[in-house]
């Protein structure tokens, strides 16, 4: 039986860091189009909503053609407003593509969404990318996530640190990816639990899943996609997208 896939971009205006980031303009186009834009050419995503909290992002939206759903202000993170999404509307799947992603890899949402679809039958029910090998400045960096996979190919666990520590030999350490599939019953139960102390303690939000006993199947993908933390990076991704053929 084929499985419906929807695709939804969680984007909230507030941002300590960067205030009204998803209508920052990247090349001329407001962000969230740009993801919006990528997140169409998956193959395996049949449906995209963007899910806010703020009319000037819907109305932004509404100017472009993209879904959108208004969500409420005040969720503690992007799975949690996944969550609401998947309580009001039907799918199979579902894929949260970062909002502040403007050039996401296709082929990276569907390697996560295949991962999922192949590891259901092992019963897990949630699935994650990872990039193999971090940089130095990756390393140095709370804002990067650091990925260990156990040997069957599920997350072992989450970290802002560098784990783990190379003590008796050399580890080549893994960046998590901020892409993410979902069976609906996952993100329902995942609605109703509680942050736990590792969650709060490191501010990741699928570290919520390990702590009450779930598995996380996790699969490499390419790197290439740059996140947009801070108004710096626009230039960054713009630099990238110069290079692009048109």
């Amino acid at each position: 039986m084929n499985k419906s896939v929807m695709a939804v971009i969680p984007a909230r205006w507030q941002s300590q860091r960067f205030p009204g980031k998803p209508l920052a303009l990247i090349a001329g186009i407001p962000m969230i189009v740009r993801v919006w834009q990528q997140a169409s050419k998956a193959k395996t995503v049949h449906k995209i909503i963007v899910a806010t909290e703020d009319e000037r992002i819907a109305i932004v939206c509404k100017d472009h053609g993209i879904d959108c759903m208004m969500t409420s202000p005040n969720h503690l993170t992007g799975t949690d407003r996944l969550a609401e999404v998947a309580s009001r509307v039907n799918a199979d799947i579902f894929v949260n593509v970062q909002g502040d992603e403007p050039i996401i890899q296709p082929d990276a949402i569907d390697a996560v969404v295949t991962c999922l679809l192949k590891e259901q039958q092992r019963g897990i029910e949630v699935s994650t990318g990872y990039i193999e090998g971090a940089t130095p400045e990756q390393e140095a960096s709370p804002s990067s996530v650091h990925l260990v996979p156990t040997l069957d190919h599920c997350v072992l666990t989450f970290s802002r640190l560098p784990i783990p520590m190379s003590f008796r030999e050399p580890f080549r350490r893994n960046v998590h990816v901020g892409l993410y599939a979902f069976t609906k019953p996952a993100l329902l139960r995942f609605s109703t639990w509680s942050q736990g102390p590792v969650e709060r303690a490191e501010s990741i939000e699928l570290l919520r899943f390990l702590e009450y006993g779930q598995r996380i199947a996790c699969i490499p993908i390419p790197a290439g996609s740059i996140g947009v933390d801070h108004l710096e990076d626009i230039a960054r991704v713009e630099a990238v997208l110069k290079k692009q053929p048109q």
